[in-house]
């Protein structure tokens, strides 16, 4: 070993917490050796002492539950956080910048409300902040925005961000299971919460977008800023529908520029896309990130996006960039993170133009599907396919029109006035269709 070695304080000894000191403990060599120098874990914050000394995973001497204690232990170079949410989290990485010390963190949730803010904080007291962890698990997506990807103009981000909920829409898709019955087996299996609130209404994929679009595109993309509609209020018919014509369903974290313009349109959504796209094809709970960029074209970055081991490998190879000392220097010269550019110029939602699904309940009579085509017509939105099945019991039956490209303005007040026909049972069902770029 060529260089002293670099003491690391880990905060929260959970599922991934322990995937962390897993690897430290077992490949303590192999890290030396990469980084020239050792890696030591100094010190273990948990508030439940007893289970995290139970557990064998460290020695028992660096555990504590007294927060002050942790940070006055000497010798320590690196805060590893992950306690998640904004709370004490946010305290923790705090007290730990102003110290004088790196951070590396898998919280998502944090960085989406308050990053600007602690990547300036970090800039002040000349140290930095690894994420790598905090979107896609173990896919090296943020390194990729942040430094392979320098060259290039980004025009678009589409990700598959949230394993619970593509592992539901795989169930529903592939094997037919309702939405309850699917969410019920990903509980089982440890893929959701007990809670899966967070995870089903879009808000865990939105966190993500918010980071890793103010990677893309150089500009602050505040959570607030994205709309938001989750796969909870999925249904199986939609499903089947879109089997039948080519299509997939995917809760998709979309950023995108049109060409020539410099507004961006951000939105968590479920979309249609056809299924011969390498995004339909990942299936379970597995993450994707399609990332187009002017001159690289199409990269796709694809892998396990939880999980204890494959997120405590991205933690712990933030450690090693920050121990043999690139990734600081990174972090302070390149003009990456959104603390250093101005907010987001938005697109208006309502400008967004794309292709849509449209499915309605009707009444099984005479000229509910010119009334409901009519209403497009008047604006301006042309129909590339319409699909009725045959009803058999004479009542209401589900009427699915595709339209070509047309404002999504255009399309919600056009389904506003379908809607109130009498002849139309329930909301009209509206789902965008993304065609990828060329």
């Amino acid at each position: 070993m060529t260089e002293s070695a670099i003491g690391v304080g880990l905060i929260g000894c959970g599922t991934v917490g322990g995937g962390v000191a897993k690897l430290l403990r077992e490949q303590a060599e192999v890290y030396a050796q990469r980084t020239g120098r050792p890696i030591v874990l100094r010190r273990l914050l948990d508030k439940e002492k007893d289970r995290v000394i139970q557990s064998g995973l460290v020695d028992a001497q660096i555990v504590t539950d007294d927060v002050d204690a942790f940070f006055d232990t000497p010798d320590m170079q690196v805060v590893i956080e992950l306690a998640g949410g904004t709370g004490a989290a946010s305290v923790f990485v705090r007290r730990a910048l102003e110290g004088g010390k790196h951070v590396v963190t898998a919280n998502k949730a944090l960085l989406a409300a308050q990053g600007a803010e602690l990547f300036a904080l970090a800039r002040k007291h000349k140290v930095s902040i690894a994420f790598e962890a905090s979107c896609g698990g173990g896919i090296p997506c943020v390194t990729a925005l942040m430094f392979g990807l320098m060259a290039n103009r980004i025009d678009a981000l589409y990700g598959i961000l949230n394993g619970t909920c593509n592992y539901i829409l795989t169930e529903m898709t592939g094997k037919g299971k309702t939405y309850d019955k699917a969410l019920a087996d990903a509980q089982a299996l440890g893929y959701a919460e007990a809670d899966p609130t967070l995870d089903v209404n879009g808000k865990d994929t939105a966190h993500k977008l918010a980071i890793l679009g103010s990677l893309g595109f150089g500009a602050h993309i505040a959570l607030d800023d994205i709309p938001v509609t989750g796969v909870d209020g999925l249904d199986l018919g939609d499903i089947r529908f879109a089997a039948e014509m080519g299509y997939d369903i995917k809760l998709l974290a979309i950023a995108e520029r049109a060409p020539g313009q410099q507004a961006v349109s951000v939105g968590v959504e479920p979309c249609f896309i056809h299924d011969d796209e390498q995004l339909a094809q990942v299936g379970g709970a597995f993450n994707a990130l399609s990332v187009y960029g002017h001159a690289v074209g199409h990269t796709l970055y694809f892998g396990a996006g939880a999980g204890q081991m494959p997120t405590a490998s991205a933690v712990v190879s933030d450690l090693l960039n920050i121990a043999v000392g690139w990734y600081p220097q990174g972090f302070e010269r390149m003009k990456l993170t959104p603390d250093l550019h101005p907010p987001v110029k938005l697109a208006d939602p309502d400008d967004l133009v794309s292709r849509h699904y449209i499915r309605i309940n009707a009444k099984d009579e005479p000229g509910v599907i010119a009334k409901a085509t009519g209403a497009l017509g008047d604006q301006s939105i042309s129909l590339s396919a319409v699909l009725q099945h045959e009803s058999h019991d004479g009542s209401y039956v589900p009427i699915v029109i595709v339209t070509h490209l047309a404002r999504r303005g255009d399309v919600s007040e056009a389904v506003k006035r379908i809607g109130s026909l009498d002849a139309i049972q329930g909301r009209p069902v509206v789902l965008r269709i993304v065609d990828m770029p060329a």
